[in-house]
């Protein structure tokens, strides 16, 4: 059943070395968390919630997603630089029940892929149990890495169901100049015990310019899939909240030439990379899980419930507490966020479109999830405004590959 399932995913996934990957998850896993694995990520997520999307989105008359990020919590023991999350009150956390009513909606929609992010997901060990009750359902995790020890690993091994995602910025050198020392040697020690449990793992990065050269290269590559990486996630960086850092903000062409490079690289391994946040004409789909920007599709849910298009554009018109997640998506706002992408490209909103995005915002009048994001998002347009008034047509230096 499942390998024919399997094949039929494929198809999501363009040419990706999905059967090869498939094969190789089948004999990492030990059966019991294989089964949890094949069940929820496979047949539900990709298959029956696929299905399920498209017959509600004709009823619906609006765009579903695959996946939907929750923020449990902001509270996190690194302070990283350029973090989106920095500007938001980190006393306040969504209750275990609060998520499970989030996780029912998500279902009843055909959404069987929740993401954990933060603050630091890790921070909060009720998830592992709401994770188990909804066997049935996929989740990702994002952490820092640094707080993964033998209780926590005990837990995830009762979690076939979940996957974990590794943030760093590159090597020791791109990581811990951005998150704070030692942190890089921690992220690998704690790959270390997961591949040592046989636990499903992959990385996240943020591409920026300090990093872009570091991550999108062999080596990189190399060292993560030896770590045990099974998927690596790529995102363009967007600065958001108090300390953005605009200067590291990559331009259009150069998302779009490093990701066509790792299509290239891609090749080579049996890893699933996928990019998201940015797709072009005549991209190659070879790695490609889910193409380009989600704004207004994946949302990012806060711990006030607040439903945000995304963890970049940090304004709601609707709080998840008291709004079904059905009306949210077909409401105004998020319409016209999703209506910002064209037809033939789906860039990141915030690198790309800046302005319509604030223009947007301000049509509808939406309300701020934290206090200072409209003047960060106007800081924001105008340092882009300015550098390309002064930089009309910058001649980038090609990524070596």
């Amino acid at each position: 059943m499942f390998p024919g399932s399997v094949k039929q995913a494929g198809r999501f996934f363009s040419e990706a070395r999905i059967l090869e990957l498939y094969s190789e998850i089948r004999d990492y896993l030990p059966k019991q968390r294989r089964k949890e694995f094949e069940k929820s990520w496979v047949v539900n997520n990709l298959l029956v919630g696929s299905r399920k999307r498209r017959r509600l989105e004709k009823k619906l008359r609006c765009t579903l997603p695959a996946l939907i990020d929750i923020t449990p919590t902001e509270k996190c023991n690194l302070n990283c630089l350029g973090c989106c999350a920095l500007s938001y009150s980190r006393s306040v956390e969504m209750t275990a029940d609060q998520i499970r009513s989030i996780i029912g909606q998500a279902r009843e929609l055909g959404i069987y892929l929740v993401g954990f992010l933060g603050g630091e997901p890790f921070a909060r060990k009720d998830l592992f149990r709401v994770v188990e009750e909804n066997n049935d359902m996929a989740f990702r995790i994002s952490t820092n890495g640094t707080m993964l020890e033998g209780e926590t690993i005990e837990a995830l091994k009762r979690c076939g169901n979940l996957v974990t995602f590794f943030s760093l910025e590159g090597f020791e050198e791109e990581t811990d100049g951005w998150r704070g020392n030692g942190v890089y040697t921690h992220i690998m020690e704690s790959m270390s015990k997961l591949k040592q449990e046989r636990l499903l793992f992959g990385f996240s990065v943020l591409l920026h310019k300090n990093n872009v050269r570091a991550v999108v290269s062999t080596p990189f590559l190399a060292a993560m899939r030896d770590a045990g990486c099974k998927f690596g996630l790529f995102f363009p960086y967007g600065p958001a909240g108090d300390s953005a850092r605009y200067e590291l903000r990559l331009d259009e062409n150069e998302i779009s030439e490093s990701l066509s490079i790792l299509g290239v690289l891609s090749k080579n391994y049996t890893m699933l990379l996928i990019k998201e946040g940015f797709t072009a004409p005549g991209d190659s789909g070879d790695y490609i899980a889910e193409k380009g920007c989600r704004a207004g599709v994946t949302v990012n849910i806060t711990p006030e419930g607040n439903v945000e298009p995304c963890n970049c554009i940090q304004f709601f018109k609707d709080n998840i507490l008291t709004s079904r997640l059905e009306d949210i998506y077909a409401s105004p706002y998020f319409e016209e966020i999703r209506e910002l992408h064209p037809e033939d490209r789906r860039e990141c909103l915030v690198v790309a479109r800046p302005r319509e995005v604030m223009e947007v915002v301000k049509r509808h009048q939406v309300s701020e999830t934290h206090k200072d994001a409209m003047s960060h998002l106007e800081k924001y347009v105008w340092n882009i405004e300015r550098k390309e008034q002064r930089i009309p047509s910058r001649q980038t230096r090609p990524i070596d590959i």
